[in-house]
C-alpha cells in the first residue's frame, strides 16, 4: 500500500523534486555548481524578505543544528536571552543554551496557547541581548504572532532571533517589516525536498554582531560559511543532492513567490479544518499556524493509536506526537505537494475511525 505524508517533515516531495533526487550527483567544486549555490541564496532571501545588505549561509545538517549554530555564533555566556517556550522546540532552544552555558529565562506558555506579545512588553528587556522564539511551535500547531514579537525586540533593541523552519513558505514571515535578525529555515518542510539542508539567514544588524564574535565551534562556524558563501560554496561537503532540489524547486516557486505558497497552504488548512468541524477531534492550537492542523480526539481514543489506525488500515501517516502529548495530540501537515483531494481520502479516514 503506497503511503500519502501529512507529515510536518518530510513531506510529499514535488515531481521536479523527485526528479533530481534520482539523478547523478556532481562534483561540486566547480562554476557550475557554484551558480546554482548562489541562485538557491539570492532566491531564498527574497522570499523570506530579508532586508538589503543581508547574507546568508547553507549548512549542512538538520534543523536543530542550524538552532545550535544561530545560538553559539551570537550569543555566549556573557550574554542572557530570553525563550519563549510553549512546547518541544521551545524547550529545545532552552537545552541548546543549558548545553552551552549561556543563562537564560524561559517564557513558558502552556502546550497549544497563544502568547501575548503584551506579556513581553511588560518586562524589564535590559539585562537580555537577544530572544529567541519558534514562529510556529511545530509540537503544538501554535502561532505566534512574530510581528509584534519583533517590534518589541527592536525597540529594546534585542537581537531577535527566529526558528522559521515549518513556518517559512506556510505563514506570513518577513524579516524585514517583522524586525527578525536571523531566520533559521529546513529543507524538509514547505520547500518539499530531502532532509539535511538548513539555511541561517542573517539581517545587516546580525552580521554587524556576528563579525565582533570569536568562533566557538569549527563545522558550525557561520563566519567560515559566509566567507565561503561568497563564491557559492561552502567550507564542507555540502547536501550536494538536496542543493541541486531546492534550486529546481526555488525556479518552481520563482514565479509564484512565497505569498502564493503561503495562501494555497492557508486554503488547504482550512478546507481541512472545516471538513472535520463535526468528527470528534478538537482543534488543539488556540492560534494555529497554515503548516499544521494538531487535534485530540474526543471520544477518549489515544492520539497515537490513532496515527497508528491511520497509518495502517489506510496508509494515511500524520505526525504522532511525543512525551506528554504522546496519546493527547496528532498533526496533520498541510505542506508539500498535497492537494484537497489528498485531504479528503483523510477527512474520510478521519470519519470511518470515529465511528
Amino acid at each position: 500500500m503506497k503511503e500519502t505524508l501529512f507529515t510536518v517533515g518530510p513531506v510529499e516531495m514535488y515531481p521536479e523534486v523527485l526528479k533530481v533526487g534520482g539523478e547523478q550527483l556532481p562534483y561540486f567544486r566547480t562554476e557550475d555548481f557554484s551558480r546554482i549555490v548562489l541562485a538557491c541564496d539570492e532566491s531564498l532571501r527574497r522570499l523570506a524578505d530579508a532586508p538589503e545588505g543581508s547574507r546568508s549561509v547553507f549548512l549542512t545538517c538538520s534543523g536543530s543544528g542550524a538552532m545550535e549554530a544561530a545560538v553559539i555564533n551570537l550569543i555566549d555566556q556573557n550574554d542572557r536571552v530570553l525563550i519563549i517556550n510553549g512546547g518541544s522546540f521551545g524547550e529545545r532552544f532552552c537545552e541548546i543554551c543549558s548545553d552551552h552555558g549561556i543563562p537564560f529565562d524561559s517564557l513558558d506558555v502552556v502546550p497549544g496557547r497563544d502568547f501575548d506579545p503584551d506579556r513581553l512588553a511588560s518586562l524589564d528587556l535590559r539585562p537580555y541581548r537577544a530572544l529567541l522564539v519558534n514562529a510556529h511551535e511545530t509540537s503544538t500547531g501554535a502561532l505566534y504572532d512574530v510581528g509584534a514579537i519583533g517590534g518589541i525586540c527592536s525597540k529594546a533593541g534585542l537581537l531577535f532571533v527566529v526558528d522559521g523552519i515549518s513556518s517559512f513558505l506556510c505563514d506570513e514571515l518577513h524579516m524585514d517589516r517583522m524586525h527578525i535578525d536571523l531566520l533559521i529555515t529546513s529543507s524538509q518542510k514547505a520547500l518539499g525536498l530531502a532532509p539535511g539542508l538548513s539555511t541561517v539567514i542573517l539581517s545587516p544588524r546580525a552580521l554587524e554582531d556576528l563579525e565582533a564574535r570569536t568562533p566557538r565551534t569549527h563545522y558550525l562556524s557561520l563566519k567560515r560559511h559566509l566567507s565561503d558563501m561568497l563564491r557559492g560554496q561552502t567550507p564542507f561537503t555540502p547536501a550536494v543532492g538536496v542543493i541541486l532540489q531546492m534550486h529546481a524547486r526555488l525556479q518552481s516557486l520563482g514565479a509564484e513567490g512565497a505569498g502564493a505558497s503561503v495562501e494555497r497552504c492557508g486554503a488547504l488548512a482550512r478546507h481541512f479544518r472545516q471538513a472535520i468541524s463535526a468528527l470528534p477531534f478538537l482543534p488543539f492550537a488556540e492560534r494555529p499556524s497554515n503548516a499544521l492542523t494538531a487535534l485530540s480526539p474526543a471520544d477518549g481514543r489515544s492520539a497515537f493509536d490513532a496515527f497508528l489506525e491511520l497509518k495502517d488500515r489506510f496508509g494515511l501517516v500524520v505526525t504522532p506526537n511525543g512525551g506528554p502529548l504522546r496519546d493527547r495530540v496528532f498533526r496533520v501537515g498541510h505542506m508539500g505537494n498535497l492537494h484537497e483531494a489528498d485531504l479528503d481520502r483523510l477527512i474520510i479516514a478521519l470519519r470511518s475511525i470515529s465511528k
